[in-house]
């Protein structure tokens, strides 16, 4: 036993649909203090995805909360939330008006009919009251459009062969449109964070790995495939489809690069963000860790990010998730000393889920006797 606390770094992502971030450190940290003293810091995170403006808004007490109002992806009217940063400029999280989160909240229309159009609606507005600093964090979307619906909100053109106007969604894409790129400001900056590093296109691509959590079935994957690989063509953007982060939140990445969007991986620019390497200086090892883990987490998600940062000081990772995929253990053991799920100390997923909290501090028990035996 240490003559002092061991300080321990806790910085989980949100248990998505079921717990935001701070509270899953602090449940990991309460698990902690039950089996011995430990010096916590807890530091709720995002990857770039669902939670950043969160996030974002934590770590800048300067910044100023504001609402739009836009059409979410579920095709009603929402109040999305957006920070002004100042000398900055305004940051925008996608997922206020294309998460999961709608869909499962109101409803599930057609996945023909989801588009990102809201979000264009959103820059459109931020465009309008004369920003030209702009981060958008992508991540969590429910569609998969390629960012067509966006393009047009923005005052692109697309037309199916007939020379009608397509949809601004799924089904638009579909339709092997002819697509003009919209002409924005010369003097925008627009970053944009990607919570994955997948290209737009490919076996790596948006669709295939994404599309199944969505509803995509087998022929709609080979059809929405086509569609991006003709939409980028047609703006002869081929180059930028194959970008680490075009594919992120259902090809949005590879729309707002066309736009001249800088892509950077999400979740180190939010561990800048958030302040996170400053607290690492003393620390004796870092627990992290996030919904689920499987083999995309390995691709760009908050945990690799925070176990690489550890790796840098030379301090063990460990990692906590609600569930860990079978094949994604051996991997995730090359990243982080130590790894558990809820699903295996609550005996199944309804469990696990219904109790986060419970099995949350049962894992940070656990965490806690390893640091005990191990460090």
């Amino acid at each position: 036993m240490p003559d002092h606390p061991m300080r321990i770094v806790i910085a989980p992502d949100s248990f998505k649909g079921c717990l935001p971030a701070s509270a899953v450190a602090a449940s990991l940290a309460a698990g902690m203090q039950r089996v011995g003293e430990f010096d916590t810091h807890c530091l709720g995170l995002a990857d770039g995805g669902e939670g950043s403006l969160d996030c974002v808004a934590a770590a800048r007490p300067d910044a100023r909360l504001h609402h739009a109002a836009v059409r979410g992806v579920h095709g009603r009217p929402v109040n999305a939330r957006w920070l002004d940063l100042g000398p900055d400029g305004a940051f925008v999280e996608s997922a206020e008006v294309l998460g999961l989160g709608l869909i499962d909240a109101g409803g599930r229309p057609p996945l023909a009919e989801r588009g990102s159009a809201g979000l264009g609606q959103l820059l459109q507005q931020l465009l309008a009251a004369g920003y030209r600093r702009i981060a958008v964090s992508l991540g969590g979307s429910a569609c998969n459009d390629g960012g067509l619906g966006l393009l047009l909100a923005l005052g692109g053109q697309a037309e199916d062969p007939a020379g009608d106007p397509v949809t601004p969604d799924l089904a638009g894409l579909c339709g092997c449109p002819k697509v003009t790129a919209p002409a924005l400001p010369a003097d925008l900056s627009l970053t944009v964070l990607c919570d994955v590093d997948n290209p737009l296109g490919g076996p790596r691509g948006a669709t295939r790995v994404y599309g199944p959590q969505k509803g995509l079935t087998p022929p709609m994957l080979r059809e929405v495939e086509r569609g991006l690989d003709h939409v980028a063509r047609q703006l002869d953007a081929v180059a930028i489809g194959e970008q680490p982060g075009a594919g992120a939140a259902g090809g949005l990445g590879f729309a707002l690069a066309c736009l001249g969007g800088d892509l950077v991986a999400g979740a180190p620019a939010m561990l800048t963000l958030a302040g996170m390497e400053p607290l690492l200086a003393g620390a004796a090892a870092v627990l992290t860790g996030e919904g689920r883990a499987d083999r995309q987490t390995l691709h760009g998600k908050l945990p690799v990010a925070v176990a690489e940062l550890a790796a840098g000081r030379q301090l063990p990772a460990l990692l906590v998730a609600g569930d860990i995929e079978a094949r994604a253990r051996g991997p995730l053991a090359e990243r982080f000393r130590a790894q558990w799920a809820l699903t295996d100390l609550a005996g199944n997923a309804e469990s696990a889920q219904r109790e986060a909290e419970h099995w949350l501090e049962a894992a940070g028990a656990e965490a806690g006797r390893w640091l005990l035996r191990n460090l």
